[in-house]
């Protein structure tokens, strides 16, 4: 339902292949792999400071306490992006810090956090393709 928003689509796809000239002879489908593979490779660094640093780190620190200041922080990086998406970071945040803690690593959450990410963008290519 997210898809069908304005801001949803202003801010997504993060790639726009309709604004993009021809970089390097590539073709924009080409382009649009390369930039979706880092761009997923990002969450794999966010997930790493969000819930290895600030729960994993912090756990023994706090205890699960910890999971608190995170998604604060991770709420804030939300922040500029549609609404939706900020409030519902905060959930997303908890859970992704209950699965730090209960499975002890970030690689369950970077997965879900990059499923969710690229169905995103997906359906915001979708709304503007289809």
């Amino acid at each position: 339902m997210a898809s069908f928003s304005s801001d949803f689509l202003y801010t997504y796809p993060t790639f726009k292949p309709w604004v993009t000239g021809n970089a390097f002879g590539l073709e924009k489908w080409q382009m649009g792999g390369i930039y979706e593979l880092f761009y997923s490779v990002d969450f794999i660094t966010v997930e790493m400071i969000f819930r290895g640093a600030l729960v994993l780190g912090m756990i023994k620190l706090i205890g699960k306490d910890c999971i608190l200041p995170m998604i604060s922080v991770y709420c804030f990086l939300h922040f500029g992006k549609p609404i939706g998406e900020a409030i519902s970071s905060i959930f997303g945040g908890y859970f992704l810090g209950v699965i730090a803690i209960n499975t002890q690593s970030v690689l369950g959450g970077s997965i879900l956090h990059i499923g969710v990410a690229l169905m995103m963008e997906i359906f915001a290519y979708s709304q503007h393709f289809f």
